[in-house]
């Protein structure tokens, strides 16, 4: 009996660390992508409030674990991106999972996920653009 619920950890185990090795490969490359004349023609071309609805837009069909989105924020964050466009992206990729719209359609009607995106779209543009001022003041 213990020998098989040790087999079972061990096979769980290296499932899920292949996983997480993975998706941080992934992030990595991704971010190595990332290089400065996009991240400053973007902060050029597009408005504050705007890269913030655009962050919590990508946070809510950002698919995966939160995990594998901090290299890329990091380098962002290198690059000069706004505090509040990262508050942003980690918000709305904790706030809305898209894998949870047909559970809760299913349990509470179709209203209900549409209500719950309007109003964790709301909270993380918010958190989004509070963000973005105190952290000119907080870094």
């Amino acid at each position: 009996m213990l020998k098989k619920i040790i087999l079972y950890f061990h096979q769980k185990l290296w499932r899920t660390l292949f996983l997480v090795c993975a998706g941080v490969l992934f992030a990595v490359t991704l971010s190595s992508i990332i290089n400065i004349e996009s991240v400053n023609l973007l902060k050029q071309k597009v408005a504050l409030p705007l890269q913030v609805i655009y962050a919590a837009l990508i946070g809510f069909i950002a698919p995966g674990p939160r995990y594998i989105l901090y290299p890329i924020l990091i380098k962002l964050y290198e690059f000069g991106i706004n505090l509040g466009v990262i508050v942003a992206l980690i918000s709305g990729h904790v706030l809305i999972e898209p894998s949870t719209v047909l559970v809760e359609a299913g349990f509470f009607g179709y209203r209900f996920p549409i209500k719950r995106f309007v109003v964790s779209f709301i909270v993380t543009f918010l958190a989004g653009m509070v963000s973005s001022v105190l952290g000119s003041y907080v870094w």
